[in-house]
């Protein structure tokens, strides 16, 4: 292979020559419900899941990851993000991060703290330490990985791993674009924190760009948390 050949092999690996753009917008539907229960997902020390109140003051689209999944793309180089426990929170309460990402888990408070999850994805128990102290995991497997504190039962956050290299979180109008996504067939993925994962195929054209809308409903209503086992 000649030198020229070379380069341009490099420049057609990362401009594709038949690749379009995915513009989308997520619409949020609310549905009226008299009682949502939040189940119980561990029972390592007799609690519930905690319930998550639906805050009209809150920007649902802020609560929303959206990817395209699909193709042959590789995924975006691993990072390091920090998920900081403050005020008995998870600060930031929902991440997205690349495959093969770490995260640090820093205690600011003044008490201690126990992050953990069960989760298919990732599965940890970081154990109890104080003020001052951090514990980082990676995240070797796509997937959402929602986390807790044995403590705490109101702390709850949700990272979401995944192996596209489209990914984000949608403006504040619930719009997305994703560019140079190569053309073919590929699912529309969004993960509502409440809500949870709702898709749409799409295909993708080799020049210009698709439209896609994708529909999110959310209870709402008196929520409360299930009873202890």
């Amino acid at each position: 292979m000649t030198r020229l050949s070379f380069v341009i092999g490099l420049i057609a690996a990362a401009y594709p020559l038949h690749a379009g753009d995915v513009d989308g917008q997520l619409l949020i539907t609310k549905r009226l419900t008299k009682k949502a229960v939040t189940p119980t997902v561990y029972d390592l020390r007799g609690a519930a899941t905690p319930a998550v109140p639906m805050d009209s003051a809150v920007n649902e689209f802020d609560r929303v990851i959206v990817m395209v999944e699909g193709g042959n793309a590789p995924s975006k180089q691993p990072e390091t993000i920090t998920i900081n426990q403050r005020n008995t929170s998870f600060d930031p309460d929902l991440a997205v991060i690349p495959v093969g990402s770490t995260v640090e888990f820093p205690n600011w408070d003044p008490i201690f703290h126990n992050v953990f999850s069960l989760s298919g994805a990732k599965s940890f128990d970081l154990g109890f330490y104080p003020q001052g102290q951090s514990r980082t995991v990676k995240f070797t497997h796509s997937g959402v990985v929602q986390v807790y504190c044995h403590i705490h039962s109101n702390m709850y956050a949700a990272i979401v791993v995944t192996s596209s290299p489209w990914y984000g979180r949608p403006s504040a109008d619930g719009t997305f674009s994703f560019h140079d996504v190569p053309a073919g067939h590929y699912r529309i993925t969004a993960w509502h924190k409440i809500a949870g994962l709702y898709r749409t195929g799409v295909d993708v054209p080799g020049t210009g760009n698709v439209s896609v809308k994708l529909r999110i409903p959310i209870d709402v209503g008196s929520r409360e948390t299930a009873s202890r086992p």
